[in-house]
């Protein structure tokens, strides 16, 4: 603000916050008379900040969620290879006790989470009587996916059992085809070949690759060199994959009919029951108490992971395009391939390279082949193609 003396000069005339900022020569830029100084607009931070977010994060809201979930999902893998195959535990921890542990956690999250926002979230604790059954059957499928996941981190490394699971698009189409009479493209059928190919590398099974090498000096914690071993779990792995696909169809079937939580509650309820019962069963399993404070750790890290991935995962697939949501699943092999090399300094061997290379090209190529076929058909999604972990 300016002021005439009676001298007749100009006076400037500063307001409290002006003066503060006069003690620093930068804040004020005179004009080349030195009379009329001039003061820089004022830096609106609120205003940035929300065009920022409105430009940027509420669009992206949905691959946000998916992003940080397989961050979660992740950190529980890398919990479950230690607790299975850590060389310095006296015991190891089998698959159906891990779940067992930590759907319990995850439970006991949801449970808490449903009654302490019921009244927003309706038919708590078991939800709407008429999704009830689809709620169950997601449980039930989900079990399937994350049992198989497990299971393969006994022989397989990180990035290779989490590669098997890029399996799940080229599945989708055969299991369309076969029980939905849905049309299936051949340039599909190729795809699904190419990435079956791809399997076959990263198993490389003895009668085609010939007797396995590795290195003496190697630690099997990471991968096992018996080929059954490295077999077996790799079709278990694929059978996982199956519960995958199955889960996510389920859960678009399911919509917003149950809350996220709801789909969360039952997945990890009935893998707890499952995996009791088989502990309880099969004469060769038994419970086994951790021993370290490293093995508490890791289980209350499964917990915690869990249920934060799969309520995060759930959100994210309800806010996201299909087609969208499928490409965000690649940072599951990011992650994969951070944790082998961090963790435990295995960089994958070559054949693993060109597995990968074949499994990851074809399942883009095929997803994007869907997703043209739903813009031009209207549909605006391919759902049979995306691909969403359950783990």
């Amino acid at each position: 603000m300016q002021q005439v003396s009676s001298s007749g000069n100009l006076k400037r005339v500063l307001s409290p916050a002006a003066q503060m900022s006069d003690n620093d020569d930068s804040d004020i830029v005179a004009n080349k008379k030195g009379t009329l100084p001039m003061i820089p607009p004022t830096f609106n931070l609120d205003r940035r900040t929300r065009t920022f977010k409105e430009k940027y994060i509420d669009p992206n809201v949905g691959l946000i969620l998916l992003v940080v979930s397989y961050f979660f999902s992740s950190s529980m893998v890398v919990s479950t290879k230690v607790l299975e195959t850590d060389p310095g535990s006296e015991t190891k921890i089998q698959p159906l006790q891990i779940l067992a542990v930590r759907m319990s956690i995850t439970y006991l999250g949801c449970l808490l989470y449903m009654y302490i926002n019921r009244n927003t979230i309706p038919d708590v604790p078991f939800g709407e009587r008429s999704v009830r059954k689809w709620l169950i059957l997601r449980g039930c499928m989900g079990f399937f996916s994350v049992f198989g996941t497990y299971f393969s981190l006994m022989y397989l490394s990180i990035s290779d059992s989490t590669l098997i699971m890029f399996l799940e698009p080229s599945l989708i189409i055969v299991m369309a085809w076969l029980f939905l009479n849905e049309r299936i493209q051949r340039m599909e059928i190729v795809g699904c070949v190419v990435s079956l190919i791809g399997v076959v590398l990263i198993v490389r099974p003895p009668f085609l690759f010939g007797p396995a090498t590795f290195d003496p000096d190697s630690d099997q914690s990471v991968e096992s060199r018996n080929p059954r071993e490295r077999l077996l779990a790799t079709l278990v792995a694929v059978w996982g994959t199956v519960g995958m696909g199955s889960v996510y169809i389920i859960i678009r079937h399911i919509g917003d009919r149950a809350h996220a939580i709801m789909n969360v509650s039952y997945f990890s309820l009935v893998t707890f029951v499952v995996s009791i019962v088989g502990i309880l069963v099969i004469p060769s399993m038994r419970f086994q108490i951790p021993h370290t404070w490293k093995e508490w750790i890791l289980f209350a890290n499964l917990g915690v992971s869990g249920f934060y991935h799969q309520f995060l995962l759930t959100l994210g697939i309800q806010r996201e395009r299909a087609g969208r949501g499928s490409l965000i699943t690649y940072t599951l092999l990011v992650y994969a391939l951070f944790w082998d090399i961090f963790l435990y300094h295995h960089f994958p061997p070559l054949w693993s390279w060109c597995g990968m290379f074949l499994i990851v090209g074809s399942t883009v190529y095929v997803v994007k082949m869907k997703m043209d076929d739903a813009e031009q058909d209207g549909t605006g999604e391919a759902l049979e193609m995306t691909r969403m972990t359950s783990s």
